[in-house]
Order: structure tokens, then C-alpha cells, then sequence
């Protein structure tokens, strides 16, 4: 009898702590909203992740255009003409009653016909020369040194805006894999993007030296990582980039809608999807990162339903100008990446030491 009541109590003690786990166990979310804030909020403790990422169509690249610096014409100051000289005066030309004295005085006696012709001569050469008046001096005056003018450095010259140019970049055919730590500083990304030159190879981060190859080189260059123009640790690089894109999820100009739930790789997962404009994004920081993608676009994503994290995103966009584009990024070993290394050090390009001459 004994013994029956206490299998009694223990199934009676199962069933209840059955219960009481079916009880405190989480029930599927239907608000997408609260699924994308608590998706927000552990994106932010991201310590490590995989990620794989696969684009195509083509996107529009801003390219600044070279300013002309502005130039100074020299002005051509015309010549002082000699009628408008003020210091150039010219003797009268001799009169006709003047001449006739002359000639008359010559012919009544030689001495007289000398004299008249030097001074027929005199006349002629004051006519042809040009009497220059010197300009009177002013009396000297004390003339104040004029102070230097505050104007050019409180008002410099405005700084034209950068025009920039729409230059169409293709995605055919890019792809990116890597592991990325945050929490201990170091990366590993292969792949790149075809339709930029130089942009495709493989680059490894660990502590302040990156690693660097092309597509088949065998040996990595060796930089600092402040000399990277792109770095996948950047605090504008992958991190802040997801963060904007849950953004542009969360913005009140858009309505994201719960699809259903689906079964991904990372387990089963919420699909979300927004449709979205550029004239419906309100908030600044959502309009950051879809500015590279114009138009009107999709964003679909899945977040897992055990941990609510990121799994997958697929980013689709149209626009008269831009033309289509699409991106999938897929999240994976969350938390789990192992303490990425080095390369060897034979596949590490040494640099022979500087000859030093005299």
C-alpha cells in the first residue's frame, strides 16, 4: 500500500514540474516590433560571429570630382597717351606776318638776311620740341599706417560644396566569408568584390597588424591596422552597419510585418519583412545606411525564436537610376568563433633592410 502511494506522488510530482515548465516556457512572439527590439538588444552584446555574404545587381558610388582653384586675371592698364600729358606743352608755329618780316629784313641787307634766318631757325626747332612742365611737389604731409583689416580672418572665402558623380559599381559575382571577434580585436575575411579592382583577396586582423594577399599571391603583406582604409573592426564597419539595418526595421515611417516562423539553419526562426521607400525612412540614422541603395526596397529578416538573434537578412532595392540590387548576409556560430592567429611565418613576405650609404 505504502509503496503504491509513492509511485503515486512521484508521477503526481512529474506531472507537475511538467506543468510548471510548460507553464514558465516562453510563448511565440506576434508583435515584430518586441522581436526586433530584443534582436537589437543582443546585437549589442555580439562578442564573435560567422558570417557569409553574397550580393548581385549593382549599386551607385559617389566619386568626389576634382575642384578648379580659382584664378586671378592679370588687367592690362593702357598706355599714357601724349596729348593727355599735362607736362608736354609745344611753342605756337610762327605766324605768316612774322615770316614776311623775315624775308622782308633778308633782302634789304645781308647781315639783316643772316639774323632773320637764325631766327626762322629758332622758331622752327621751339615748334618741333616739346616743352616738358615738371609737376609742382605737394607739401609733405604725415599719412597714417593703415592697420591690418580684421575682415580676412573673420570672414574667409566660403568653401565650395564637393560635387560629387554617380558612378554605377556591379555586384556580379561578390562574396565574402570570415570570422570577425570584436571582444579580442582580431578577423579573417576572404572573398571581395569584383566589380572594384584591388578589392578581393584575403585579410587577417590580429592585435595591430593586418595580413594582407590578392587572389593568387601566396605570401601576406604586413600592415598596421591604422594604415587599413576599411577594417571589419571599425566602429562604422559590420557591427554598426547590422545595427542601421535593424534600424531602418524599427523606423516609425515603415511597418514590419511578422511573415510567420520557418526553419532556418540556426534553428527555427521569425521571419520579418518590410517594405520600404527612402521618402517613407524617417529617422537620420536608418537614412545612413540605405543611401548606397536607392529607391524602393524589401528587407526580410529571420531571428531566431530560441535567443532571438539574428540568423539571416536579405536586402532587395530598384530604383530608374541605380538599377537592382540585392545582399544576403547569414549569421552563424554566435558567440563560438575560435581565437583566430597569425599566418605562419613562411607565408609572411619578408622585407630586406634598408641599405644604408654614406
Amino acid at each position: 500500500m505504502s509503496r503504491r502511494m509513492s509511485l503515486a506522488s512521484t508521477a503526481a510530482g512529474m506531472l507537475a514540474v511538467v506543468a510548471l515548465m510548460a507553464g514558465c516556457s516562453s510563448a511565440p512572439l506576434t508583435d515584430a516590433g518586441k522581436i526586433l527590439a530584443n534582436a537589437q538588444t543582443n546585437l549589442k552584446s555580439l562578442q564573435s560571429v560567422h558570417f557569409h555574404l553574397e550580393a548581385g545587381g549593382q549599386f551607385l558610388m559617389g566619386i568626389e570630382e576634382p575642384q578648379a582653384t580659382p584664378t586671378i586675371a592679370p588687367t592690362d592698364t593702357p598706355a599714357p597717351s601724349e596729348s593727355a600729358n599735362p607736362n608736354a606743352c609745344a611753342s605756337p608755329a610762327p605766324s605768316a606776318s612774322a615770316a614776311a618780316s623775315a624775308s622782308a629784313a633778308a633782302s634789304e641787307s645781308p647781315v639783316a638776311s643772316a639774323s632773320a634766318k637764325a631766327s626762322a631757325s629758332a622758331a622752327a626747332s621751339a615748334a618741333a620740341t616739346p616743352c616738358v612742365t615738371p609737376a609742382p611737389t605737394p607739401p609733405p604731409t604725415d599719412t597714417p599706417s593703415p592697420s591690418p583689416s580684421p575682415i580676412a580672418s573673420e570672414s574667409p572665402s566660403p568653401t565650395p560644396s564637393p560635387i560629387y558623380t554617380a558612378i554605377p559599381v556591379s555586384l556580379k559575382g561578390a562574396q565574402v566569408d570570415g570570422d570577425i571577434d570584436f571582444g579580442n580585436k582580431t578577423a579573417h575575411v576572404v572573398g571581395g568584390l569584383p566589380g572594384v579592382p584591388g578589392l578581393s583577396g584575403e585579410l587577417m586582423i590580429v592585435d595591430q597588424y593586418a595580413y594582407l594577399r590578392q587572389y593568387g599571391e601566396t605570401q601576406f603583406l604586413t600592415e598596421n591596422v591604422a594604415q587599413l582604409t576599411l577594417s571589419p573592426l571599425d566602429a562604422s564597419g559590420p557591427s554598426f552597419i547590422l545595427q542601421q539595418i535593424l534600424g531602418v526595421a524599427t523606423d516609425p515611417g515603415v511597418s514590419p510585418v511578422l511573415v510567420g516562423t520557418e526553419s532556418e539553419p540556426g534553428g527555427s526562426s521569425y521571419h520579418i519583412r518590410v517594405d520600404f521607400s527612402r521618402s517613407a525612412l524617417n529617422s537620420s540614422h536608418s537614412a545612413t545606411v540605405i543611401q548606397a541603395l536607392p529607391g524602393t526596397g524589401k528587407l526580410d529578416l529571420w531571428i531566431t525564436t530560441n535567443g532571438l538573434q539574428l540568423e539571416r537578412l536579405e536586402v532587395s532595392t530598384s530604383s530608374p537610376e541605380a538599377g537592382a540590387a540585392s545582399v544576403r548576409l547569414v549569421l552563424s556560430n554566435w558567440n563560438g568563433v575560435s581565437l583566430l592567429t597569425p599566418p605562419p611565418v613562411s607565408e609572411i613576405q619578408s622585407v630586406a633592410p634598408p641599405v644604408l650609404t654614406q
